[in-house]
């Protein structure tokens, strides 16, 4: 009747992305979330907002996750679209 929610999982890719504040004048409020294998920025946001997107991610990938589906591992994440 009631469906189990996925046991939380680590989040996919973590070891891609790299957050890092900006140095830049007047950017000190900004942080750069850098993407290691294609070697650019993605995007950028709040400093504040970067634990958020860990977050954000983590449930992301908890609601697309479905037992059985082989390809999963393949999946871009939504922050990297």
């Amino acid at each position: 009747m009631f469906h189990t929610a996925p046991a939380p999982r680590p989040t996919r890719l973590a070891d891609r992305y790299l957050t890092v504040p900006c140095d830049a004048d007047g950017c000190s409020d900004l942080a750069v979330i850098w993407d290691r294998l294609e070697e650019q920025v993605v995007d950028v946001i709040h400093l504040s907002a970067t634990a958020g997107y860990t977050v954000e991610d983590q449930l992301w990938d908890e609601a697309r996750w479905t037992p059985g589906i082989s390809d999963q591992d393949s999946w871009i994440p939504a922050m990297a679209a």
